[in-house]
This record gives C-alpha cells, structure tokens and sequence, in this order.
C-alpha cells in the first residue's frame, strides 16, 4: 500500500497482514492505494465494496519464491515430509511441482505472517517470498522462482 504518490522520497509503502486490514486502511484514509494479486481468492469482496474502485490492472513478477528457515536451522529436504510447512495457500502447489509429494501444512493470512511464524520460532520451514525472507532475517534453503502473476491497484471511490 502507498500513503503518498510523488517522487520517490515521496513514496511509502505499509505492510498488513491481510489484504482485509489493507482494504480497511484503504476505506479509512490511512493509505491512498492498496495492491492486490489476483491469486488472492476473495479479491472479489474488494471489487463490490462501495467505497473503492479498481485504479490500475497489471502483469508483473512476485518477488521470487521459495522455502526458507532460520539462518540456524539445519535443513534438509526429508524434512519436507516430517515438519510442517506454514504457507499461504495460494503458494501451496508449488510444492506439489517441485516435491511430488504432499506435505503437511499450516495455513497464514499472507507470506508474510507465513515468514514471521518460522522467525518466531512456530515453525520451522515457510513458503515465502524474498521481500519476507529478507524483512525477517531468514534464508531460503529452496528456491522457487518469481510467479507471473496479474494486480489490481484499488483506490477509494472518487464519487461515491
């Protein structure tokens, strides 16, 4: 999300834990502009809602994607099937393409939330992206690729 658009000093950009309390923020004024991937399965409820619009819909890359721990947690990939993995759902199949084989999962309400649980010491292994793994000082010890994916840009409602 962007508190401000301009130069890019000018520029802010806010994480949330789900696109719920983004779009709360966005409907309140806190921020201007509120990013959504299409992957998401109820970006539906953003487009109905009264008081935002879609502003901007694009292709681009995710951050790249991957399994990550903690820089002291000794990994290995039999682990896969012994641990669980916490995730966001969405990048959930990327293990079936990558491993052949199901695992056991947590679900979070983002990556995110997904690479603080692994940093908090909840879990031990984290579906995530590289903006994550970075923010919560973790490694990634498999990696995926960046996802092509498609975004809306929502804004409040010019006339309501």
């Amino acid at each position: 999300m962007a508190r401000s658009i301009g130069g890019r000093d000018a520029l802010r950009i806010v994480l949330e834990s789900t696109y719920e309390q983004c779009m709360t923020a966005l409907a309140d004024g806190q921020v201007d502009l509120a990013l959504v991937a299409h992957a998401y399965p109820k970006i539906n409820a953003f487009y109905m809602n009264p008081l935002l619009e879609p502003a901007i819909v694009f292709r681009g890359n995710t951050p790249e994607y991957g399994l990550a721990t903690r820089p002291d947690f000794e990994f290995s990939e039999e682990l896969l099937f012994s641990e669980t993995v916490v995730s966001h759902p969405a990048p959930v199949p990327l293990l079936e393409y990558h491993f052949g084989r199901p695992v056991r999962l947590a679900t979070a309400n983002s990556t995110s939330q997904a690479a603080r649980d692994v940093a908090d010491g909840r879990y031990d292994i984290a579906i995530t992206n590289a903006q994550a793994v970075r923010e919560h000082n973790l490694k990634f010890v498999h990696r995926f690729s960046h996802i092509p994916m498609t975004w809306t840009v929502f804004s409040r409602k010019v006339n309501k």
